[in-house]
């Protein structure tokens, strides 16, 4: 299954609580997200939470600051692609604020993580 690239700001419920993550990429299957948190294990349940999407799943595999998540359930095409098409709007907000910033001589807004 192709996984979308979305790079987006999402939330992960964990173990030790809700964290702030980027999202790197979803399929209808799983996701890879980037956590700047104390790491889950393998085999620990996470639920993913962006926009409306809210699934459950299980870490499958970490390496540094990231990993893989499987999901319990499919998520329905429709939804990834909704995704992906938030992806592409949040991505020229940020473009379009980092030109103004520069232009106005203002700090650049903090690197995306």
């Amino acid at each position: 299954m192709p996984r979308a690239r979305v790079f987006v700001p999402a939330d992960v419920m964990l173990l030790q609580g809700l964290e702030k993550c980027r999202l790197d990429d979803l399929s209808q299957h799983g996701a890879r997200i980037t956590l700047d948190a104390r790491m889950p294990r393998p085999g620990s349940g996470a639920v993913l939470q962006l926009k409306d999407l809210d699934v459950f799943g299980t870490v499958v595999w970490v390496e540094g600051q990231r990993f893989g998540l499987q999901f319990e359930e499919v998520v329905p095409l429709p939804r990834v692609v909704g995704i992906r098409h938030y992806a592409d709007a949040y991505a020229a907000n940020e473009a379009s604020l980092r030109a103004r910033n520069f232009v106005q001589g203002r700090p650049p807004l903090r690197p995306k993580r």
